[in-house]
């Protein structure tokens, strides 16, 4: 047993370190905190501040490329994207006029159809519906513009990155849900380099998805990112040039909606 002077030394040693922890945790946390908000301050007022805050549609051009598991790209096929925040999109590609297919996402609704050329409008599938919300959920637009100021998800601040990453702040946002997804914030242009998630696929595949944004560009007093790359377990899939941008634009409600078909 201890003898109650060595107790009492050994106490008196102990006593500095829980204050330690008592302290510095909280102060730490504080120091987390006011780190995170910063980064999405500065990134916000490096992609126009309140002008991008306050965009309500925009309408983008450009070309998209698809990649095979050998990293092969395809042919470059021409987009048309029309997104009306918070939750609208129509998006339109094809290389030609009898070619263009036309898929539109109206989560307001619950409601999502695609016009195929060859067969017509059809409803779109569940697992069509599910990977629309989880790529806006995970959208640079829907997280800097909502998701990061809302008060029931967490805000974790997980440090530099590493390796090629080592320029970058990584925040983790957690979701009531325990979805979670990481934002990379450039250390020197402040704006976010890319956002990272995991979810599981209609084949109950887990995937680790990555989109990384680049060559930004000035237009109406909105940075947008002309370039994005979208990775799905390490591996290109994707590539997005923007080669027209327009914003504020006055989408009217029932370009989203499903044609009624002719009587």
């Amino acid at each position: 047993m201890l003898r109650l002077e060595s107790f009492g030394k050994l106490m008196k040693a102990l006593v500095p370190a829980f204050f330690f922890v008592l302290v510095f945790v909280p102060f730490s946390r504080a120091q987390d905190e006011e780190k995170i908000k910063k980064l999405f301050q500065d990134a916000i007022e490096a992609m126009g501040g309140d002008t991008f805050l306050n965009v309500t549609d925009m309408v983008s051009e450009g070309r998209a490329f698809g990649f095979d598991f050998e990293g092969a790209s395809s042919l470059p096929v021409k987009f048309t994207d029309y997104t009306k925040f918070p939750d609208k999109s129509r998006y339109e590609s094809g290389n030609g006029k009898n070619q263009l297919e036309i898929t539109v996402f109206n989560l307001g609704q619950n409601e999502g159809w695609i016009y195929e050329p060859a067969k017509g409008v059809r409803d779109a599938k569940p697992e069509e519906m599910g990977e629309f919300k989880n790529a806006i959920k995970h959208s640079i637009d829907a997280i800097f513009r909502f998701r990061y100021k809302d008060p029931e998800n967490r805000l974790f601040y997980m440090g530099p990155g590493e390796g090629s990453d080592v320029r970058l702040d990584i925040v983790k946002l957690v979701d009531p849900e325990n979805d979670e997804v990481l934002i990379y914030f450039d250390r020197i242009s402040k704006l976010p380099a890319k956002v990272e998630y995991r979810d599981i696929n209609s084949k109950g595949v887990r995937q680790r998805h990555v989109e990384e944004f680049s060559q930004w560009f000035m237009k109406q007093g909105v940075n947008t990112p002309l370039r994005v790359d979208g990775y799905v377990n390490g591996r290109r899939l994707s590539q997005h040039f923007l080669l027209k941008v327009t914003y504020n634009n006055n989408l009217a409600d029932g370009f989203f909606s499903k044609p009624t078909p002719p009587k």
